[in-house]
This record gives C-alpha cells, sequence and structure tokens, in this order.
C-alpha cells in the first residue's frame, strides 16, 4: 500500500530558508570577529551589528519550532534517525580528509574514525540535541493530545516563566536557566509551543503586524545598550547583553512574532513556490556544510569580514557573503540529494527500517505487558 506524501507548505518551507540565512548570518558575526570589533567602531556600526546580532537570535528557535510544527503530526520513524546520521558522517567526514589531504590538519585515523559518529561526539551540537528531542517526540506528543487547549496554553505559559522570562530579569539569577537554549530542555519548550500553534492557531493572513513587532524588539535591544554603554551604566548593560541568547525572553517573543507571521503568509505564485519547496529541504546540508568544525574557522578566516567594518557598504558586503554561503553550501547539498540522498532513501532502505521499528515495537509491548503482569 502507498502512501501519498502530503503537499510542503511553501510559506514554513520560506521560513526553514530564512531560519538558515539567519544561522549563516549569526556566525557571520560571533564566529568572524565582527561582533568583537564592533565595540572599537562608531555609533552606527556599533548599532548595525547589535541589531543584526540580536535580529538573528531567533535562527535555532525558528528551526527546532519547524520541527515540532510538523512532527505533532506525524509518525517516528527510525529511517529519519539514519538519514540524519549518514548525512551528518558523509558532511563530517570528507570534509575532515579533504583539509587533511590539502595540508590544513594533520593526518589522524582515530579523528577520521571519529567522524563517523557525529551525533554521540557532539560535532553538530545542534544535531545531537535535535536527535534527543525527536526521539522524546512520541511521548511528547501523547502528552500534548491529553491536554485541551486551555492546559496546553498554560503550560507554555509556565515553561515561558520559569525557563526563560526568570532568568531574563538579570544574568544573577540563574532561576531554572536551560543553558542559553543549547539544551535538549529549550528545545522541548519550542517544541511545546509550536505544537499549540499548529493545533489552535487560526492565520489571520495579516503577516506585516507580526513582522514589524519582530524587528522592532532588536532595534529596542541595540539602542538600549548603546545608551548604557554611553551613559555608562553598568547594570542596564548587564541586563540586555543577558537577553543575546536563545532562551531569553525578548528572543522567546521575537521567535514566536517571526514564526505566527510566517505561519500568516500566503505565496500564490507558483513558480516562487516550487523554487521555494526546492530550496528548503537543502537547508541541513548548508548547516553541516558551513559549520563544519574546520570549514567554519577557515572560510570566516579567509572572508576577513572585520577588515571591511570600516566601508559604509559592509552591510551589503556581509549580506553577500552570507548569501553566497548559503548558495555555494546548498549546491553541494544538492549533488550529495541526487546521488547519496536517493541511496539513503530507497525503498529498500527505509522498508529495511520499517521492518525493524515493527520489530522493536512489537518486543517492547511484550516487555510492557510483561512487566503489567507482574
Amino acid at each position: 500500500m502507498s502512501i501519498s506524501k502530503k503537499p510542503r507548505e511553501a510559506n514554513m518551507d520560506l521560513l526553514r530558508i530564512v531560519s538558515m540565512l539567519l544561522i549563516v548570518f549569526l556566525h557571520s558575526i560571533d564566529h568572524s570577529g565582527v561582533l568583537e570589533n564592533a565595540e572599537n567602531c562608531g555609533t552606527g556600526m556599533y548599532l548595525f551589528v547589535r541589531f543584526t546580532y540580536a535580529l538573528c537570535q531567533v535562527c535555532v528557535n525558528i528551526y527546532v519550532m519547524l520541527s515540532g510544527f510538523f512532527m505533532i503530526n506525524s509518525k517516528f520513524r527510525l529511517s529519519k534517525l539514519f538519514t540524519l546520521w549518514t548525512e551528518a558522517a558523509f558532511y563530517s567526514f570528507v570534509l575532515k580528509l579533504l583539509f587533511m589531504l590539502l595540508g590544513k590538519e594533520s593526518f589522524s585515523l582515530i579523528s577520521l574514525a571519529s567522524c563517523f559518529l557525529p551525533i554521540t561526539t557532539g560535532r553538530y551540537w545542534f544535531l545531537t540535541i535535535y536527535v534527543g528531542m525527536y526521539l522524546l517526540s512520541p511521548f511528547l506528543n501523547i502528552c500534548v493530545r491529553a491536554m485541551n487547549r486551555k492546559q496546553h496554553c498554560v503550560l507554555n505559559l509556565c515553561l515561558f516563566a520559569i525557563m526563560s522570562l526568570w532568568s531574563s530579569i538579570h544574568p544573577a539569577i540563574a532561576g531554572m536557566n536551560s543553558g542559553g537554549g543549547w539544551g535538549l530542555a529549550w528545545f522541548v519548550v519550542l517544541y511545546l509551543l509550536a505544537a499549540w500553534l499548529r493545533l489552535y492557531y487560526s492565520p489571520k493572513h495579516r503577516p506585516w503586524r507580526w513582522f514589524a513587532m519582530y524587528v522592532s524588539i532588536p532595534a529596542i535591544m541595540a539602542v538600549g545598550q548603546l545608551f548604557a554603554r554611553k551613559m555608562g551604566i553598568g547594570i542596564l548593560n548587564s541586563v540586555i547583553s543577558n537577553w543575546f541568547s536563545y532562551d531569553s525572553a525578548p528572543v522567546y517573543i521575537m521567535t514566536v512574532c517571526l514564526f505566527v507571521g510566517f505561519m500568516n503568509v500566503r505565496i500564490n505564485i507558483r513558480w516562487l513556490s516550487k523554487a521555494i519547496v526546492f530550496v528548503a529541504p537543502l537547508t541541513l546540508g548548508v548547516y553541516l556544510i558551513h559549520a563544519h568544525a574546520n570549514v567554519s574557522p577557515w572560510s570566516w578566516e579567509f572572508l576577513n569580514l572585520p577588515a571591511k567594518m570600516n566601508s559604509v557598504v559592509f552591510p551589503l558586503v556581509q549580506l553577500a557573503c552570507v548569501v553566497g554561503i548559503f548558495v555555494i553550501c546548498a549546491a553541494i547539498a544538492f549533488v550529495r540529494n541526487i546521488t547519496l540522498g536517493r541511496l539513503e532513501n530507497g525503498k529498500w532502505v527505509t522498508g529495511l527500517w520499517d521492518k525493524i521499528e515493527s520489530t522493536s515495537r512489537g518486543v517492547l509491548l511484550k516487555m510492557i505487558s510483561k512487566g503489567q503482569e507482574k
């Protein structure tokens, strides 16, 4: 029996692309030396860097929420974990080997072998936490289905209060901090938020008010930090600096605004919709390539963005670099997807994993039933 694929939602695919562009843009700020160099630049450049740095903080949150948005109505599959592992292992190994062959890194069999364990070794921190969230998703879905709309809403508010708002008041107040948004706890918070929006929010097709709110918060953060810096108000500067993290209250609100804004977007141009749906699946490859432990420092050193910050066209140069990295990495990901990717998603591979999943589910049910008998 064949299962027909559900049509992709172009507006959410566009958000996936925007999210990955924001991730690359964020790395162009904090991995390249631009953030540190902004302290020594003029007021205009300082404001631009702090504004864009705040604007990009939603990038990981959005990517996680997109997963929760679709996982709430999807079936858990071991084949997806296999696909994630093979793609991450491929880029990790090939790029590491390339840098060794070019003499950029000393040859090591142990280092190459570890590339085949990209998730357990934490080579890509996001992917490691993402897999943890995916493993928990069936249980999270059970919890979500057991709640009504009001209960789910109250849960999200409680999680926001204890995991985000509490620690955003002042850096000294740790509260129940989720580690700056780098841990599984924060991913679960975002998953539950996205699930609520998927199940209960009805788009009204008025996205611009949400986008305006999304942009206004980074502007307030940048101006506020400049004011604190000029006036020498250390406490205010510390508080605002604490907001530049994935799990801060302002970034949480920005994430909701951008996500809901795109839920309200409707793309009616057919060719544009097709182009978006074509590019969206390549975004994971963009992340795995440009964030590789060898590629990332080399690329930002090669581009040397801090040296260009004295130019009035720096914002355009930075944007061009970000788009260029995205396009190059997406092109590489496309080539891989139409070659090795087809083998990974072949019927015999997915069929094998479906059999393994079915067998393991049967064994698990037997273990549970025996436990209940005792």
